[in-house]
């Protein structure tokens, strides 16, 4: 959280594996969840790769109320840009991990999530964030179930959302709760939220 003047910024992070649905979470949020007053650019700003991939981030700001700035990144998943990622992470205040529930990519997502483990006992403050999980891809045939995704990747204590990014299911919801979240925590704080 960063707080300059009567403002108060929160950066919320989405991450996970290279196509775990990332990207299309957060496109489809910003336009068709975020009403148009509060966006505070009409268009998402993308770093992307020639075939299309994040190459450093996705980034939208949104006014989520008079006094409060969110601003929604995502992180590239790609290992090739690997060393990107704990730049986007840092300062986060929210961290949407989203998991691609396809069978096969279950080695990929332990392996990202080992990372941000590792990256949460090493980065100043990053440990506080709060986490909503997104278990992606539900709309696909070979995939394993949320209940199994939570209890194998050891995800049960966080809250958790069964989504398809292209549909936009269960991506408001989500949003929900971490907005929820972080308001309880500015509260907490003594933080007047207009």
């Amino acid at each position: 959280m960063k707080v300059v003047g009567d403002r108060i910024y929160l950066k919320l992070i989405f991450f996970g594996t290279a196509l775990a649905g990332k990207t299309t979470a957060l496109e489809w949020i910003f336009y068709h969840v975020i009403p148009d007053e509060m966006k505070l650019v009409k268009e998402l700003r993308q770093v992307k790769t020639s075939f299309g991939q994040t190459l450093l981030f996705d980034f939208a700001p949104i006014e989520i109320s008079q006094n409060v700035v969110t601003r929604m990144f995502s992180a590239t998943g790609q290992d090739y840009y690997k060393g990107t990622r704990t730049k986007v992470l840092g300062g986060s205040d929210g961290i949407f991990i989203v998991i691609d529930s396809q069978k096969e990519q279950l080695d990929n997502n332990l392996k990202i999530l080992r990372e941000l483990w590792k990256c949460q006992q090493e980065m100043e403050g990053l440990a506080d964030a709060e986490i909503v999980v997104l278990y992606n891809k539900n709309d696909l045939e070979e995939i394993h179930s949320m209940e199994f995704l939570q209890e194998y990747l050891g995800l049960e204590r966080h809250e958790g959302f069964s989504t398809c990014a292209l549909t936009g299911h269960n991506l408001e919801d989500a949003l929900i709760a971490m907005l929820k979240k972080l308001t309880a925590r500015l509260q907490a704080g003594g933080f007047d939220v207009e």
